[in-house]
């Protein structure tokens, strides 16, 4: 189970939530385990996740009766007990029937695939049977499914968190008018701040895949490869270890579609994904001789991480580390270095409480570091008429300090200079 739910339950009592209602495919995933094609495709309103606060009543996961193949074929694919699964009333000849009083395969045999006549094989026996469970369940579409886990689950005049209050008022127009709904989209990243043990295991699987893919594009580093050949490096060395690319942003001088050049720092900022979950990632390199201020700069950025990590841990603020690193990289000899921003890695690229709607640009409050946070520094700059730099890491905080999910290695990566011209 992905879902942390000593943090859901504490997170709901502090807004007084009766449950949490997922919209957003991230967040369906999040409380369900469940991410299935429809939220591939991104489309939004197929599917729902309810979490209720009572923990005797059901969990549920709103899924079309397609899916019910792909649920049986996987049971571990959600925690949930309760699957309202709905489907279209393609198959009846009336057009006026009640979808709150009956489902829309009436009268068939409550399979939306055929049967082929015969003896069965045991795994397709199997099947029909679990299917036939569904009988009398399906609703007509997703909305009246939700509407049936609201009841299954006691919630029908409750307060919920949800990341889309526009489900909300449907439901009020189809015969529930007391249910409430408050705006959720920041509760939700405030609860998945706080990893359970399953999430930090995928998020040290992504990190590590992540640096690989990286390391592998910075050895193959040579003047005049474009930073699109680059790109297609990483891709592929993501898709190889089992992630998905998000990004590599590349930037030599400013400029993000330049060729390397000989002598010239060149940085990397990576971002995959893992089952969802993000490696977030940040290294410069040369091909060739870096200047000597280049070796200083970036010695006085790896002292200035030392020094984040080294006091990092609960109840530590944002703000109180930006300023030791930036303080520590300054006295180091590296004046005018200014951006530290640590931002919480999970189901998002920054999983924790933003500003949204009239709050921007505006704070969503201090950032705090908890224990089981995963978090990066992200540390990039960009000096007109000097060049680039960027680290980053993904890191856990651990109840006393932290535990790196990557290398932390920062240092500067010096690629032999091979071409004709070095050759001379």
């Amino acid at each position: 189970m992905l879902l942390n739910k000593p943090r859901a339950y504490e997170i709901m009592d502090k807004h007084g939530l009766d449950g949490l209602l997922a919209v957003n495919q991230v967040n369906i995933y999040y409380l369900t385990d469940y991410w299935g094609p429809l939220m591939r495709m991104r489309r939004s309103f197929y599917n729902y996740g309810l979490l209720p606060r009572n923990e005797s009543a059901p969990a549920a996961l709103i899924a079309t009766a397609v899916e019910l193949t792909r649920l049986h074929e996987t049971p571990d694919a959600t925690w949930v007990p309760n699957i309202c699964a709905y489907t279209h009333p393609i198959f009846l000849d009336k057009r006026d029937f009640d979808p709150d009083t009956e489902e829309p395969m009436a009268g068939q045999d409550g399979m939306r695939w055929p049967i082929k006549p015969g003896e069965l094989a045991p795994a397709d026996l199997d099947y029909v049977k679990w299917v036939e469970t569904h009988r009398g369940k399906y609703s007509v579409n997703p909305t009246y499914a939700l509407k049936k886990a609201l009841k299954d689950a006691g919630l029908t005049k409750a307060k919920l968190g949800t990341d889309d209050p526009r489900v909300i008022t449907w439901l009020n127009g189809m015969g529930l008018p007391d249910l409430k709904g408050v705006e959720a989209t920041s509760i939700f990243r405030d609860i998945r701040m706080v990893k359970s043990e399953p999430e930090i295991e995928l998020l040290r699987k992504a990190s590590k895949i992540n640096e690989d893919a990286v390391n592998a594009t910075i050895a193959a580093l040579r003047v005049g490869i474009s930073q699109q050949e680059l790109e297609i490096i990483y891709n592929t060395e993501v898709a190889r270890g089992g992630g998905r690319p998000v990004y590599l942003s590349t930037g030599t001088n400013g400029k993000r579609k330049s060729a390397v050049q000989r002598n010239q720092v060149i940085t990397f900022d990576g971002l995959c994904e893992y089952k969802y979950y993000h490696g977030d990632i940040g290294r410069s390199a040369v091909v060739g001789e870096p200047a000597p201020d280049v070796l200083k700069r970036t010695q006085a950025v790896k002292l200035g991480c030392d020094v984040a990590y080294s006091m990092i841990k609960p109840g530590v603020t944002g703000k109180e580390v930006s300023k030791a690193v930036i303080d520590a990289v300054t006295k180091a000899g590296f004046p005018g270095f200014f951006v530290v921003t640590p931002h919480s890695v999970g189901l998002e690229h920054t999983d924790h409480p933003l500003p949204i709607g009239p709050q921007m640009p505006g704070s969503q409050g201090e950032f705090i570091f908890h224990e089981n946070m995963v978090f990066t520094l992200d540390m990039p700059y960009y000096e007109v008429g000097w060049g680039n730099l960027h680290v980053e890491d993904t890191v856990r905080v651990t109840k006393n300090g932290v535990e790196p999910l990557n290398s932390c290695d920062v240092s500067l990566r010096i690629v032999p200079d091979t071409s004709k011209h070095a050759a001379e």
